[in-house]
């Protein structure tokens, strides 16, 4: 079990990191022709097709090199092929039978709150679904790089997307906190590794308001965000 997990954990960074084929023309969308995350034009419960994710020449031992934490963000938006690429490496679906970019035991489900509102992103067809028409990143967290982050990705875990028996087992070996922190981790390394390899900047936050982001997000008892980590441009 465990060469498996160390497996698929070197498999999900190695995909975070590799040259996918697609287009980078402008998705179809409810979205104006070249708008930029910031600015995205969707109503409340209206979904945007993401770009498809395109090749990318980073190498897996250069955005290592890269990789670290920085609070300081460029005062733009993350445009909307970044955006796409951040989110397909967060938890993406990279081969035909549904796997993702990421070890999942149960899923992970990731809102992106942004000055436009906040989005829920649909890996299947990796899209964004609009659920919120409020900017909330001043509502996060008291921290000020929350509430200036052009993004701030929040990883939430619903109980109810892990199988009975697999809850019993996880329970009994480490506790259930073990396995979702592991789960929204993978995530957040792989960003990490998409942003530091982009000129981009990228922090994980655990400081942050949970009982009111639950609340906001309207989330079900047994659905919780875990961490938050905001994304943006190098200052230049």
């Amino acid at each position: 079990m465990k060469q498996l997990y160390i497996s698929l954990i070197i498999t999900a960074l190695l995909y975070s990191c590799s040259n996918v084929q697609g287009n980078q023309t402008d998705a179809t969308s409810t979205a104006t022709p070249k708008a930029t995350s910031g600015s995205l034009k969707a109503e409340v419960g209206e979904t945007i097709k993401l770009n498809k994710p395109f090749e990318n020449k980073a190498t897996l031992m250069k955005a290592l090199q890269n990789r670290k934490s920085t609070r300081s963000f460029a005062n733009k938006p993350v445009n909307k092929q970044d955006l796409s690429n951040l989110l397909w490496a967060a938890a993406g679906v990279n081969r035909d039978n549904g796997g993702r970019t990421v070890p999942l035991l149960g899923d992970i489900a990731i809102y992106a709150a942004m000055k436009s509102g906040v989005y829920l992103y649909e890996a299947k067809n990796h899209e964004l679904k609009k659920v919120l028409k409020d900017d909330i990143r001043a509502q996060i967290s008291s921290q000020a790089p929350v509430k200036k982050a052009p993004v701030v990705f929040i990883m939430t875990i619903d109980d109810a997307s892990f199988p009975g028996y697999m809850k019993k087992a996880m329970k009994e070996a480490h506790g259930m906190d073990f396995y979702y922190g592991n789960q929204v981790a993978y995530s957040t390394q792989n960003i990490y590794l998409y942003a530091c390899a982009n000129n981009m900047n990228a922090v994980v936050i655990g400081g942050f308001n949970r009982p009111k982001v639950d609340e906001i997000l309207d989330l079900k008892s047994e659905h919780h965000s875990y961490l938050i980590q905001l994304v943006g441009y190098k200052k230049e």
